[in-house]
């Protein structure tokens, strides 16, 4: 019985299936390193937005003023100190849109010493991150205290998640974690200035000593 010859390669397959199959191994080679690299580029992007373009809030007043306590322990001088500090370190745009809102809470606060004292109870359970500040206050401005953790904050996140992904052997993962922690809005944390970076970065750090804790123990 005669049998069919197979057709030769036309010259497109016989050049693309070499390129395909380098491809492939490169990619299987170097795909943990490219996705470390990936993603500590983007780390290191949203800590320079964390310097650059910090985002005022509401928040800093009270932190601001749980660091001070102890030097102003009357409400009217700790009222007046978070409100000087803050309209000295950001833009008059911001200051005023966190001290007037046309009568609400924030016009409300900005004008009445007591009422923003008996708010402090609930910040100060952040007592770390207001030590932190008052430690640095000492030589740098405290806007700038604030802005300097939130990029510390953001490093330290991004190099414990690449030490998870290296213990796993996922770091061809990275950017996958890259694209969540887009998603869920880490850059906009970052640019807070407030203690939630730091805390998430200080309980993943727990989570990862308390993962390899485990591991060790039952190898």
């Amino acid at each position: 019985m005669l049998t069919k010859s197979p057709a030769p390669q036309n010259p497109v397959d016989r050049l693309t299936e070499p390129v395909l199959t380098w491809g492939e191994g490169t990619y299987a080679r170097l795909a943990a390193p490219i996705g470390a690299a990936a993603f500590a580029l983007y780390i290191l992007f949203t800590a320079f937005t964390a310097w650059v373009m910090p985002d005022a809030n509401w928040d800093m007043l009270p932190y601001l003023a749980i660091s001070e306590e102890s030097t102003y322990p009357d409400a009217q001088a700790l009222h007046d100190y978070a409100y000087s500090t803050v309209k000295s370190g950001v833009s008059a745009g911001d200051y005023k849109a966190l001290t007037d809102d046309g009568g609400g809470f924030r016009s409300h606060m900005a004008q009445n010493a007591a009422d923003f004292h008996s708010l402090l109870g609930m910040y100060r359970i952040k007592f770390l991150y207001a030590e932190i500040l008052s430690t640095m206050s000492a030589v740098m401005s405290p806007v700038e205290a604030m802005r300097l953790v939130s990029v510390f904050s953001v490093l330290l996140f991004g190099a414990i998640a690449l030490m998870w992904l290296r213990s796993e052997g996922a770091l061809a993962l990275a950017p996958v974690v890259g694209a969540v922690l887009i998603m869920a809005d880490f850059g906009d944390a970052a640019r807070a200035s407030t203690p939630d970076l730091l805390t998430s970065a200080l309980l993943l750090g727990g989570l990862y000593a308390y993962v390899r804790g485990r591991e060790v123990a039952t190898a």
